[in-house]
């Protein structure tokens, strides 16, 4: 009985781990969201200066770049690329917090060429995991609007301060609303795939459910077919485990 249990609990236990970091982590992509929307919605309301203005990019980049080194989106599917991307937008906040005064092409063009290279490394990194990120089509929005935005700001130098404005208003809005629904996104796929992975014993006799559940989950490209096929095989495992355990029980119970 012990080791089936133990087969129960850990055969997929990588699996398992990544389905409840996906739930119960979901909260910071929808917090950055939020906060990106609110401090965008100020940007494009608020009559601001040129030092008033670098100072609230900034803060923009620290907390974008806080999000996106603890982001979900990428739980347990890369090698730390997000948390280095994460470190360079944090770094840049906090070089814009603390410049004496840039000038307002200054600030044109380090905003611009930051988007752009923030939004190349969504935009590569969502293709090239795109059959491991099941969630490659929000980042890779995310990373289309920053590169466009971070080109549009670049190619005008002689930018006026309300254009600059506009470009840094829209990109934290826009970008801030996907955040808030790949944040939903990844909840739902937590939540599913902890169900998928529900594998205790009372559950033994809803296997066939539980294979459905995965198949839908690779079908709608929420798991890469690795993980499809070891998860299969491990919910195929614990179960035959778990019925092995119980056959000496019902033996010795017999006449």
């Amino acid at each position: 009985m012990s080791q089936s249990t133990r087969l129960a609990d850990g055969a997929h236990s990588p699996l398992r781990e990544l389905g409840d970091q996906l739930r119960h982590f979901w909260w910071i992509p929808f917090l950055t969201g939020l906060v990106s929307i609110g401090l965008g919605l100020a940007v494009l309301a608020v009559d601001w200066t040129v030092h008033a203005l670098v100072i609230a990019t900034g803060l923009i980049f620290i907390i974008r770049g806080i999000a996106l080194a603890f982001s979900p989106a990428y739980a347990g599917r890369t090698s730390g690329e997000q948390v280095v991307a994460g470190v360079a937008g944090v770094i840049a906040g906090v070089v814009l917090v603390a410049w004496p005064g840039p000038s307002l092409l200054v600030l044109a063009f380090f905003v611009g060429a930051w988007l752009a290279v923030s939004g190349s490394f969504h935009i590569v990194t969502s293709l090239s995991r795109r059959r491991e990120l099941p969630h490659w089509g929000f980042t890779f929005s995310l990373g289309v609007i920053e590169l466009l935005l971070g080109i549009w700001a670049m190619r005008r130098p002689e930018a006026a301060l309300t254009l600059l404005i506009t470009i840094i208003g829209l990109w934290a809005v826009v970008t801030g609303v996907i955040y808030c629904a790949l944040a939903f996104e990844i909840r739902r796929t937590g939540l599913a795939l902890a169900k998928a992975t529900d594998i205790r014993e009372r559950d033994a006799a809803q296997i066939a459910d539980r294979l459905d559940r995965l198949a839908q989950l690779h079908a709608n490209g929420m798991l890469s077919a690795e993980e499809y096929t070891q998860l299969k095989a491990s919910l195929l495992a614990a179960h035959l485990s778990a019925r092995a355990g119980r056959e000496p029980r019902g033996a010795a119970g017999g006449p």
